[in-house]
């Protein structure tokens, strides 16, 4: 039995017992306060290193051309920036020139001593690759369970979307044989986090190269 009547036999006991129960709520309130803190502080350290990656995405000269790339039909790019001369920094790239180059290799006979791509088509590759790894490490992030795409979703809906849509069937098909002929398969798995396929959807011989 409990009582509050300090004459009570009982008293005692029931002293005892509250203090064990206030003392318990009391832990169980500090750790609740602790956990949403930590929760918090995890939170911020997650948001800081997602934005610290996105800047080194977006930072990367590489990148950014590839970005131009795929957000234009046809413009000049600085494919070429250890050239002493500017203007041959540049090359006009567009769609017929992104399809060729972005071949696969097999696709391609190296004939008369000459390689099977152009410098200019080498250069649009490796832009491409470096794009492409960034993609890859960011599902790597995901898979470890550093991040998750909902805080990536914000700086890279615009190209999940791009890929995925806006660019031309054609343009599409031949980067989507490039991402699996050459094993970026992260890449396939970070847009399945978005709800998007890319996997080729027709023969790489009747778009490429037109």
């Amino acid at each position: 039995m409990f009582s509050l009547d300090p004459h009570n036999k009982d008293f005692i006991g029931t002293l005892d017992f509250l203090l064990k129960l206030f003392g318990g709520l009391g832990g169980f309130y500090l750790f609740f306060i602790g956990f949403r803190r930590y929760k918090k502080d995890q939170t911020w350290k997650r948001n800081e290193f997602v934005a610290k990656e996105i800047k080194e995405f977006n930072s990367d000269k590489m990148v950014i051309n590839a970005m131009f790339i795929l957000d234009w039909a046809e413009r000049y790019i600085e494919l070429f920036p250890d050239k002493s001369d500017y203007d041959e920094r540049f090359i006009k790239v567009d769609r017929t020139i992104l399809k060729k180059a972005l071949q696969f290799h097999g696709l391609r006979v190296k004939q008369d001593g000459y390689d099977r791509f152009t410098k200019t088509e080498v250069a649009i590759r490796d832009t491409f690759d470096q794009f492409l790894l960034y993609l890859e490490r960011f599902y790597q992030f995901i898979e470890a369970g550093l991040i998750t795409a909902d805080e990536l979703k914000p700086y890279l809906n615009y190209w999940i979307n791009g890929l995925s849509n806006e660019i031309e069937e054609d343009v599409r098909n031949v980067i989507y044989h490039y991402i699996d002929k050459y094993g970026f398969i992260g890449t396939q798995k970070l847009f399945m986090e978005f709800k998007k396929e890319i996997m080729p959807k027709t023969d790489i011989s009747t778009t490429s190269g037109s």
